[in-house]
């Protein structure tokens, strides 16, 4: 039996010197796959990106970064919805994508991003099976993921919490978490009211801040990265489309116009839009007042987080950023 076994060995070794076989992609390289495709904005490609990263997830069914990537990716495919015609079953995205965060959240349960992005689709998947048990998880489990990481956190309740009509409790106190986050985010003082008295300064200075700080949680709920490479702009986009619903125009203008300090802005897809913003802001408050079709999407006069760059208003880049961001270091979510 022995020259047998010598043979067999043998033979399986010369066939994986010379099989032309290729390895398969490794979890790393499955994300880097994904995030390439987000950061071009390549919403058409998200059929094939589920397919390689479920291959992926069959070969390791603990991987906490392929379950997260599979979250990520379906939010991105219910959020920006309005780039299609309606489909029959788009909800069962957001379903999918609250369960691959809550197995992402089991085989890593020390990241809060996680935590926060799992409790905001808790929250939206309660909200189209109107079960308002699951919608109260939903706030309790983001309340303590804010308590673990407030800067990334409160922006991801505050982005879910929009939605919702203006003079609600949950939308007042998404409002006033972007007035915390901008607070939160420097190691100054700075209150609502001092934004808004000295915007021209207060800005200026906030950016030079973010660019320098060492603090890596700072760094990547608060400024541009590689993961977000117009965080910045897709925050104060936002912020101000919250400021227009509750006709606050003269707050929103603030808002809007700090984002065209930031150094990237020039190479922002949707420096035209936030263009746009500032010139409608009136026909904008009555459209963003609406109560939303949690479903279809059917025009573009949508305020940003049932907009058609929910998702790519921060991750897109611009074609000359791709190129130079070739071969760098992805930072964590």
């Amino acid at each position: 039996m022995r020259p047998v076994i010598i043979i067999l060995a043998l033979a399986g070794f010369t066939y994986s010197m010379f099989s032309s076989d290729p390895a398969p992609p490794t979890a790393e390289e499955l994300h880097r796959g994904f995030m390439d495709n987000l950061h071009q904005g390549n919403y058409d490609s998200i059929p094939s990106i589920l397919n390689s990263l479920y291959e992926g997830l069959n070969r390791n069914p603990q991987d906490a970064q392929l379950n997260a990537d599979l979250g990520f990716v379906y939010l991105w495919q219910f959020s920006e919805r309005g780039r299609k015609a309606p489909v029959a079953g788009i909800e069962k995205s957001i379903h999918l994508s609250n369960y691959y965060f809550r197995e992402a959240i089991k085989y890593d349960p020390g990241d809060p991003r996680l935590k926060g992005f799992q409790s905001a689709t808790e929250i939206c998947q309660g909200a189209l099976s109107k079960d308002l048990d699951q919608i109260y998880r939903g706030y309790s489990d983001a309340y303590a993921a804010i308590k673990e990481w407030p800067q990334f956190n409160k922006f991801a309740l505050s982005l879910v919490s929009s939605q919702l009509n203006k003079n609600s409790f949950f939308f007042r106190q998404a409002i006033n978490y972007q007035w915390e986050l901008i607070d939160d985010c420097s190691c100054k003082s700075l209150e609502k009211a001092k934004v808004l008295r000295s915007a021209d300064k207060v800005f200026p200075e906030l950016i030079r801040e973010l660019q320098k700080t060492q603090d890596p949680l700072i760094k990547r709920a608060c400024w541009n990265t590689t993961i977000a490479p117009h965080n910045f702009e897709g925050f104060l986009l936002n912020f101000g489309d919250m400021l227009v619903k509750q006709g606050n125009f003269d707050e929103a203008y603030t808002i809007y116009s700090a984002a065209r300090l930031s150094p990237t802005f020039a190479e922002w897809a949707y420096r035209d839009v936030l263009e746009k913003r500032i010139t409608e802001m009136k026909e904008n408050r009555k459209a963003f007042a609406k109560r939303p079709d949690l479903l279809v999407v059917d025009d573009d006069r949508q305020i940003f987080i049932n907009s058609v760059f929910s998702c790519t208003g921060c991750h897109q880049m611009s074609k000359n950023e791709f190129s130079k961001s070739k071969g760098d270091e992805l930072v964590a979510y």
